[in-house]
Protein backbone atom coordinates (compact mmCIF):
# COMPACT_ATOMS: atom_id res chain seq x y z
CA UNK A 1 0.00 0.00 0.00
CA UNK A 2 3.10 2.52 1.07
CA UNK A 3 4.23 1.63 -2.64
CA UNK A 4 0.97 2.47 -4.24
CA UNK A 5 0.86 6.02 -1.89
CA UNK A 6 4.50 7.05 -3.34
CA UNK A 7 3.37 5.95 -6.94
CA UNK A 8 0.27 8.19 -6.47
CA UNK A 9 2.31 11.46 -5.26
CA UNK A 10 4.97 10.39 -7.91
CA UNK A 11 2.53 10.65 -10.28
CA UNK A 12 0.98 14.20 -8.69
CA UNK A 13 4.33 15.37 -8.93
CA UNK A 14 5.32 14.33 -12.55
CA UNK A 15 1.11 15.96 -13.34
CA UNK A 16 2.89 19.39 -11.63
CA UNK A 17 6.43 19.39 -13.54
CA UNK A 18 4.25 19.01 -16.96
CA UNK A 19 2.22 22.22 -16.20
CA UNK A 20 5.01 24.21 -14.92
CA UNK A 21 6.76 23.34 -18.54
CA UNK A 22 3.62 24.35 -20.59
CA UNK A 23 4.01 27.42 -18.89
CA UNK A 24 7.59 27.81 -19.94
CA UNK A 25 6.89 26.94 -23.04
CA UNK A 26 3.91 29.49 -23.30
CA UNK A 27 5.83 32.16 -22.25
CA UNK A 28 8.34 31.81 -24.74
CA UNK A 29 6.30 32.15 -27.50
CA UNK A 30 5.22 35.21 -26.10
CA UNK A 31 8.26 36.65 -26.03
CA UNK A 32 8.98 35.59 -29.65
CA UNK A 33 5.91 37.20 -30.74
CA UNK A 34 7.11 40.91 -28.72
CA UNK A 35 10.48 40.46 -30.63
CA UNK A 36 8.67 40.18 -33.76
CA UNK A 37 6.54 42.82 -32.96
CA UNK A 38 9.30 45.16 -31.36
CA UNK A 39 11.41 44.47 -34.72
CA UNK A 40 8.70 45.43 -37.12
CA UNK A 41 7.93 48.80 -34.80
CA UNK A 42 12.03 49.47 -35.51
CA UNK A 43 12.01 49.21 -39.02
CA UNK A 44 8.54 51.54 -39.43
CA UNK A 45 10.56 54.24 -37.32
CA UNK A 46 13.95 53.95 -39.06
CA UNK A 47 12.39 54.25 -43.08
CA UNK A 48 15.79 55.91 -44.37
CA UNK A 49 18.79 54.06 -41.91
CA UNK A 50 21.36 52.24 -42.98
CA UNK A 51 20.21 48.86 -45.13
CA UNK A 52 23.48 47.52 -43.59
CA UNK A 53 22.24 48.33 -40.05
CA UNK A 54 18.92 47.45 -40.96
CA UNK A 55 19.88 43.78 -42.21
CA UNK A 56 21.94 43.05 -39.22
CA UNK A 57 19.39 43.85 -36.48
CA UNK A 58 17.36 42.04 -38.43
CA UNK A 59 19.82 38.93 -38.24
CA UNK A 60 20.28 39.45 -34.96
CA UNK A 61 16.22 38.75 -34.12
CA UNK A 62 16.73 36.21 -36.71
CA UNK A 63 19.08 34.10 -34.62
CA UNK A 64 17.38 35.15 -31.05
CA UNK A 65 14.08 33.77 -32.90
CA UNK A 66 15.65 30.05 -34.29
CA UNK A 67 17.67 29.93 -30.68
CA UNK A 68 13.82 30.04 -29.29
CA UNK A 69 12.47 28.19 -31.61
CA UNK A 70 14.97 25.45 -30.39
CA UNK A 71 14.29 25.89 -27.01
CA UNK A 72 10.50 25.36 -27.72
CA UNK A 73 11.28 22.15 -29.68
CA UNK A 74 13.63 20.72 -27.05
CA UNK A 75 10.83 21.54 -24.08
CA UNK A 76 8.19 19.85 -25.99
CA UNK A 77 10.02 16.65 -27.06
CA UNK A 78 10.80 16.35 -23.35
CA UNK A 79 7.40 17.05 -22.03
CA UNK A 80 6.17 14.43 -24.86
CA UNK A 81 8.87 12.05 -23.47
CA UNK A 82 7.97 12.73 -19.52
CA UNK A 83 4.24 12.49 -20.23
CA UNK A 84 4.98 9.25 -22.07
CA UNK A 85 6.48 7.87 -19.35
CA UNK A 86 3.51 9.20 -16.53
CA UNK A 87 1.05 7.06 -18.83
CA UNK A 88 3.57 4.23 -18.52
CA UNK A 89 3.52 4.37 -15.05
CA UNK A 90 -0.18 5.14 -14.55
CA UNK A 91 -0.69 1.77 -16.44
CA UNK A 92 1.46 -0.41 -14.06
CA UNK A 93 0.39 1.12 -10.94
CA UNK A 94 -3.14 0.35 -12.18
CA UNK A 95 -2.75 -2.83 -13.34
CA UNK A 96 -0.46 -3.94 -10.00
CA UNK A 97 -3.81 -2.75 -8.77
CA UNK A 98 -6.13 -4.89 -10.10
CA UNK A 99 -3.49 -7.71 -9.76
CA UNK A 100 -3.80 -7.54 -6.41
CA UNK A 101 -7.77 -6.88 -5.81
CA UNK A 102 -9.15 -9.65 -4.10
CA UNK A 103 -12.84 -9.86 -3.90
CA UNK A 104 -14.37 -8.57 -0.52
CA UNK A 105 -16.06 -11.18 1.52
CA UNK A 106 -17.89 -9.98 3.98
CA UNK A 107 -16.78 -11.99 7.48
CA UNK A 108 -20.28 -13.03 8.23
CA UNK A 109 -21.64 -13.98 4.56
CA UNK A 110 -21.72 -17.55 3.66
CA UNK A 111 -20.27 -18.50 -0.15
CA UNK A 112 -22.96 -19.83 -2.59
CA UNK A 113 -23.06 -23.75 -2.89
CA UNK A 114 -25.80 -24.42 -5.05
CA UNK A 115 -27.66 -26.48 -2.52
CA UNK A 116 -31.39 -25.28 -0.89
CA UNK A 117 -31.28 -23.95 2.41
CA UNK A 118 -32.86 -26.03 5.02
CA UNK A 119 -36.16 -25.55 6.90
CA UNK A 120 -35.52 -24.61 10.34
CA UNK A 121 -38.16 -23.20 11.99
CA UNK A 122 -39.09 -20.69 8.74
CA UNK A 123 -39.27 -20.80 5.52
CA UNK A 124 -38.43 -17.48 5.23
CA UNK A 125 -34.14 -17.22 4.28
CA UNK A 126 -34.01 -13.40 5.64
CA UNK A 127 -35.25 -14.84 9.51
CA UNK A 128 -32.20 -15.71 11.64
CA UNK A 129 -29.10 -14.56 13.60
CA UNK A 130 -27.85 -11.47 12.95
CA UNK A 131 -30.22 -11.19 9.73
CA UNK A 132 -31.91 -7.98 8.83
CA UNK A 133 -35.25 -8.78 7.14
CA UNK A 134 -35.90 -8.29 3.79
CA UNK A 135 -37.94 -4.74 3.40
CA UNK A 136 -34.53 -3.25 4.74
CA UNK A 137 -32.45 -4.29 1.99
CA UNK A 138 -32.23 -1.26 -0.23
CA UNK A 139 -34.48 -1.52 -3.27
CA UNK A 140 -33.36 -1.86 -6.56
CA UNK A 141 -33.27 1.69 -8.43
CA UNK A 142 -31.10 2.25 -5.36
CA UNK A 143 -27.97 -0.27 -6.71
CA UNK A 144 -25.69 1.15 -9.47
CA UNK A 145 -25.78 -0.35 -12.93
CA UNK A 146 -22.93 -0.85 -15.15
CA UNK A 147 -23.14 -1.14 -18.78
CA UNK A 148 -20.07 -2.02 -20.05
CA UNK A 149 -19.72 1.18 -22.47
CA UNK A 150 -18.54 4.49 -22.34
CA UNK A 151 -16.94 5.32 -18.96
CA UNK A 152 -17.88 2.54 -17.17
CA UNK A 153 -17.15 1.72 -13.23
CA UNK A 154 -17.63 -1.93 -12.39
CA UNK A 155 -15.53 -0.97 -8.96
CA UNK A 156 -18.10 1.07 -7.63
CA UNK A 157 -20.63 -2.08 -8.75
CA UNK A 158 -18.47 -3.84 -6.72
CA UNK A 159 -17.89 -1.89 -4.07
CA UNK A 160 -21.37 -1.02 -3.28
CA UNK A 161 -22.48 -4.90 -3.81
CA UNK A 162 -19.95 -5.75 -0.91
CA UNK A 163 -21.35 -2.85 1.23
CA UNK A 164 -25.09 -4.16 0.99
CA UNK A 165 -24.06 -7.43 1.46
CA UNK A 166 -22.61 -6.46 4.45
CA UNK A 167 -24.66 -3.87 6.05
CA UNK A 168 -27.44 -6.07 5.43
CA UNK A 169 -26.65 -9.52 5.42
CA UNK A 170 -28.11 -10.58 2.02
CA UNK A 171 -27.59 -13.73 0.92
CA UNK A 172 -25.29 -14.44 -2.29
CA UNK A 173 -28.46 -16.13 -3.86
CA UNK A 174 -30.17 -12.63 -3.55
CA UNK A 175 -27.26 -10.41 -4.84
CA UNK A 176 -26.87 -13.21 -8.03
CA UNK A 177 -30.39 -13.12 -8.69
CA UNK A 178 -30.13 -9.32 -9.22
CA UNK A 179 -27.43 -9.05 -11.44
CA UNK A 180 -30.01 -9.52 -14.57
CA UNK A 181 -31.25 -6.45 -13.31
CA UNK A 182 -28.08 -4.11 -12.68
CA UNK A 183 -26.02 -5.26 -15.83
CA UNK A 184 -27.32 -3.14 -19.01
CA UNK A 185 -26.57 -2.99 -23.10
CA UNK A 186 -23.31 -4.53 -23.70
CA UNK A 187 -22.79 -5.88 -19.83
CA UNK A 188 -25.90 -7.88 -19.90
CA UNK A 189 -25.01 -9.58 -23.03
CA UNK A 190 -21.61 -10.54 -21.42
CA UNK A 191 -23.70 -12.04 -18.50
CA UNK A 192 -26.12 -13.55 -20.33
CA UNK A 193 -23.12 -15.39 -21.95
CA UNK A 194 -21.08 -16.28 -18.93
CA UNK A 195 -24.64 -17.77 -17.24
CA UNK A 196 -25.30 -19.90 -20.41
CA UNK A 197 -21.51 -21.17 -20.68
CA UNK A 198 -20.63 -21.46 -16.79
CA UNK A 199 -24.04 -21.76 -14.90
CA UNK A 200 -24.66 -20.52 -11.54
CA UNK A 201 -22.42 -19.29 -9.09
CA UNK A 202 -21.51 -17.26 -6.30
CA UNK A 203 -20.69 -13.47 -6.01
CA UNK A 204 -17.07 -13.52 -5.04
CA UNK A 205 -17.00 -15.47 -8.48
CA UNK A 206 -18.83 -13.25 -10.58
CA UNK A 207 -16.69 -10.21 -8.91
CA UNK A 208 -13.51 -11.89 -9.94
CA UNK A 209 -14.85 -12.35 -13.70
CA UNK A 210 -16.31 -9.10 -13.68
CA UNK A 211 -12.76 -7.56 -12.44
CA UNK A 212 -10.96 -9.76 -15.64
CA UNK A 213 -13.72 -8.49 -18.40
CA UNK A 214 -13.81 -5.11 -17.75
CA UNK A 215 -10.72 -3.68 -16.19
CA UNK A 216 -8.82 -3.93 -19.50
CA UNK A 217 -6.27 -1.79 -21.78
CA UNK A 218 -9.54 0.18 -24.08
CA UNK A 219 -11.11 0.81 -20.58
CA UNK A 220 -7.92 2.23 -18.68
CA UNK A 221 -7.14 4.35 -22.31
CA UNK A 222 -10.05 5.94 -22.44
CA UNK A 223 -10.39 6.55 -18.84
CA UNK A 224 -7.19 8.41 -18.76
CA UNK A 225 -7.80 10.24 -21.45
CA UNK A 226 -11.13 11.52 -20.65
CA UNK A 227 -9.21 12.71 -17.26
CA UNK A 228 -6.35 14.55 -19.43
CA UNK A 229 -8.74 16.62 -21.64
CA UNK A 230 -10.77 17.37 -19.06
CA UNK A 231 -9.90 20.96 -18.75
CA UNK A 232 -12.42 23.23 -16.29
CA UNK A 233 -14.49 26.34 -17.35
CA UNK A 234 -16.81 28.01 -15.72
CA UNK A 235 -18.58 28.14 -19.15
CA UNK A 236 -19.07 24.79 -19.62
CA UNK A 237 -20.19 23.33 -16.17
CA UNK A 238 -19.90 24.01 -12.18
CA UNK A 239 -17.23 23.41 -10.40
CA UNK A 240 -18.50 20.71 -8.00
CA UNK A 241 -19.54 18.63 -10.87
CA UNK A 242 -16.19 18.84 -13.19
CA UNK A 243 -14.64 18.18 -9.35
CA UNK A 244 -16.57 14.68 -9.35
CA UNK A 245 -16.47 13.43 -12.21
CA UNK A 246 -12.74 13.93 -12.37
CA UNK A 247 -13.27 12.08 -8.90
CA UNK A 248 -15.05 9.38 -10.30
CA UNK A 249 -12.45 8.88 -12.88
CA UNK A 250 -9.75 8.36 -10.68
CA UNK A 251 -11.37 6.25 -8.30
CA UNK A 252 -12.07 3.66 -11.21
CA UNK A 253 -8.07 4.00 -11.81
CA UNK A 254 -6.74 4.18 -8.44
CA UNK A 255 -9.64 2.18 -6.20
CA UNK A 256 -7.66 1.47 -3.38
CA UNK A 257 -5.73 4.52 -3.42
CA UNK A 258 -8.64 6.55 -3.12
CA UNK A 259 -10.35 4.34 -0.79
CA UNK A 260 -10.79 6.54 2.77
Amino acid sequence: MSELKRNDKKNTDWYQLTIVRLDSIINTCDRIESKCQVQNDEMEDVPNANIDDQLRILKDHVLEITKNTNQFATHLAKNDSERQKLRDEIIANVELIHKNYEPHMPRHSTPFTGEKPSVQGSLNPFIGENVISAKDIPKLEEWPTLSGEGEYNHIELIRTIDMFQEDFNIPDEIIVGKLTFLFARTAKKWYYKMRHDHGKHDWSWWKSEMITRWANNSWRFKIENAFESAIFSSEKGKPLTWFFKQKDRLSALHPICLTP
